[in-house]
C-alpha cells in the first residue's frame, strides 16, 4: 500500500495517480548512452582506451541514483475529495489540498513539455495559496480528472438531501371511502371501520 493510501479519509476514494514523468532520467540517459557509444567506437576502431568510454556510462549510472530516488518517493493523485502530493523518499514532503478549496488550476508546458507529454500543475487555493506539482505525465488529462472532481462534488453539495422514501410515505394520509376517517396512504384495511380499502 502506497504513502497516499494509507493517509486517504474516511470514504475517500483516489480516481487518478500517477509519478513523475520519465524526463528526469533525460541527462542520466544521454549520458549512459553516450559512454557506452564511446567505448563500442574506441574498442572497434582504436583497440584500446574502451575503458574511458566505459568509465563515462558508469557516470550516467550514478547521475541515474538521485532521479531514481526522487521518483520512487513521488507520487500525485487526485482523489474525490483532494488533490494529493508526495514527494522525496528520505527526505519526505507531502501537500494535500481541498477540492472546496482550490480556486484555479492552470497548466504550463514549454515545448519540450509539449513534445513529451510533461508539464508544471499550478494549483490556486483560497486565499492565494499556490501549488506547483512538477514534471506531471500528461498534465491535461490530471487537471482534467480535478476540475472533473470538484464538479461532482459541487453538484452532490447542492443535490437536496433524500428523505427516507418509507417513512414520507407512511405519513401520507388519505380519506376511508367508506367512514371517511383519516387513514394511511398504504393501508390496506381502515382501522376505523375495518373494511379492506385498495392501497395506494
Amino acid at each position: 500500500m502506497s504513502y497516499l493510501d494509507e493517509h486517504l479519509l474516511a470514504g475517500e476514494r483516489i480516481v487518478h495517480r500517477t509519478r513523475p514523468h520519465w524526463i528526469m532520467f533525460a541527462l542520466p540517459l544521454a549520458v549512459g548512452l553516450a559512454g557506452a557509444a564511446l567505448a563500442l567506437a574506441l574498442h572497434l576502431f582504436v583497440g584500446d582506451y574502451w575503458y574511458v568510454g566505459a568509465a563515462v556510462a558508469a557516470l550516467g549510472i550514478l547521475l541515474a541514483i538521485g532521479p531514481a530516488i526522487r521518483y520512487l518517493g513521488s507520487e500525485f493523485a487526485v482523489s474525490d475529495k483532494r488533490v494529493l502530493a508526495r514527494t522525496g523518499l528520505v527526505q519526505r514532503e507531502s501537500t494535500e489540498t481541498l477540492l472546496s478549496k482550490i480556486e484555479a488550476i492552470s497548466v504550463d508546458q514549454d515545448l519540450a513539455g509539449r513534445m513529451l507529454g510533461f508539464g508544471t500543475i499550478a494549483i490556486t487555493g483560497t486565499g492565494g495559496t499556490r501549488e506547483e506539482l512538477k514534471r506531471i505525465p500528461r498534465p491535461l488529462e490530471f487537471r482534467r480528472q480535478v476540475q472533473s472532481q470538484i464538479v461532482a462534488q459541487e453538484e452532490r453539495s447542492s443535490r437536496p438531501r433524500p428523505v427516507d422514501g418509507g417513512a414520507a410515505q407512511a405519513r401520507v394520509e388519505r380519506e376511508c371511502p367508506f367512514c371517511a376517517e383519516p387513514i394511511l396512504a398504504r393501508a390496506r384495511v381502515c382501522k376505523h371501520c375495518g373494511r379492506d380499502v385498495e392501497p395506494l
